[in-house]
C-alpha cells in the first residue's frame, strides 16, 4: 500500500510510478483528509509507503499532522516501510519527522529517498524556465527508477543531506511549519475568477466554500498544497502580492 499527498502533481507521479512497478495499492491522502478517513489495514501490503513533498524543508505539516493520528492496523514485522519526499533541492528534517512519527506506532522506516522536481512555491520563488522543468522532470525520472530497483530489492537507506544548524531546527520546527495552518489569510481571488468551484473540490481541507460565485477561505487550517492556486483554469486565485505575475505549474505526465 502507498499513501500519498500531492498538490500539484509530482508527488502523485512518483507514486504512481512506485505502485505500477510494485503493484500495490495507492490511496490518496488528500482524498483521506477530505473524507477525515483516520485507518488503514495493512494485512495485505508487503510494502507500506508514503509519498509527499516537502514545505519549509521538513514534511508538509498538514501530512504530518494527518500521520500522526492515522490508526495503521495489522502491519506485518516483515512489511517493509518506506518514504519518499519530493523537494526542490533539500528534504531538511522531512526524514526524522517521518521516523519521529512512525516511531510512536511502533513501526521501524526501513528507507527513505527524495526525488528534485520542479519547486513550485511562487509566493517565494519563481518559476523555473520551461526547458529547466524538463531538465528537472527527466533526471526525476532517472532518480525513480533508482528508487524503485531499491524499494524491489528492500534495501534500507536513508537521505544523504548536510546536518541542520539547531537554530535553523528550531526555526523550522516552532515556526515556519506551523505557520503554514495560517496560509489562508494569504490567499485572494480577482476579476478572472469564473465560479467554477474546482479549488472547492481539491481542497485537502475543505476549507474553501463559494460565497456569492467566489472562493472564500473559512478557517486557518490549510494544508498549504497550493492546488487551489496552481490548478485554477483561470489564474484568478493569488497568494499575497506576488503571485499574479508568475506562471503556474503542474506535473505534465500526471492527471490532476
Amino acid at each position: 500500500m502507498i499513501l500519498y499527498f500531492s498538490g500539484t502533481g509530482n508527488s502523485k507521479y512518483c507514486a504512481e510510478k512506485i505502485a505500477s512497478k510494485t503493484n500495490s495499492e495507492l490511496r490518496s491522502i488528500n482524498n483521506m483528509m477530505r473524507e477525515q478517513a483516520a485507518e488503514i489495514d495493512a494485512k495485505e501490503s508487503p510494502l507500506l509507503g508514503f509519498i509527499c513533498p516537502t514545505y519549509d524543508f521538513d514534511m508538509a505539516y498538514a501530512v504530518a499532522e494527518f500521520l500522526d493520528n492515522l490508526v495503521i492496523k495489522n502491519i506485518s514485522d516483515n512489511c517493509y516501510v518506506f518514504a519518499l519526499f519530493t523537494c526542490g533541492k533539500s528534504c531538511g528534517t522531512a526524514e526524522e519527522t517521518m521516523k519521529s512519527i512512525l516511531g510512536k506506532k511502533g513501526i521501524a522506516l526501513n528507507a527513505a529517498f527524495k526525488v528534485e522536481m520542479p519547486d513550485n512555491y511562487i509566493p517565494m520563488f519563481p518559476l523555473a524556465e520551461k526547458a529547466e522543468q524538463t531538465r528537472m522532470l527527466e533526471n526525476a525520472d532517472i532518480c525513480l527508477h533508482d528508487v524503485m530497483e531499491s524499494i524491489e530489492a528492500r534495501k534500507h537507506t536513508t537521505i544523504e543531506t548536510k546536518q541542520m544548524p539547531a537554530p535553523m531546527k528550531f526555526l523550522i520546527k516552532k515556526i515556519a511549519v506551523p505557520g503554514q495552518r495560517k496560509a489562508t489569510k494569504n490567499f485572494w481571488v480577482n476579476e478572472n475568477c469564473i465560479g467554477c468551484g474546482l479549488c472547492a473540490d481539491i481542497c485537502p481541507k475543505n476549507l474553501i466554500h463559494l460565497q456569492d460565485g467566489k472562493p472564500v477561505w473559512t478557517k486557518d487550517d490549510c494544508a498549504c498544497c497550493l492546488g487551489c492556486i496552481h490548478r485554477c483554469p483561470k489564474q484568478a486565485i493569488q497568494y499575497g502580492k506576488k503571485t499574479e505575475k508568475t506562471g503556474r505549474y503542474t506535473n505534465p505526465n500526471v492527471d490532476l
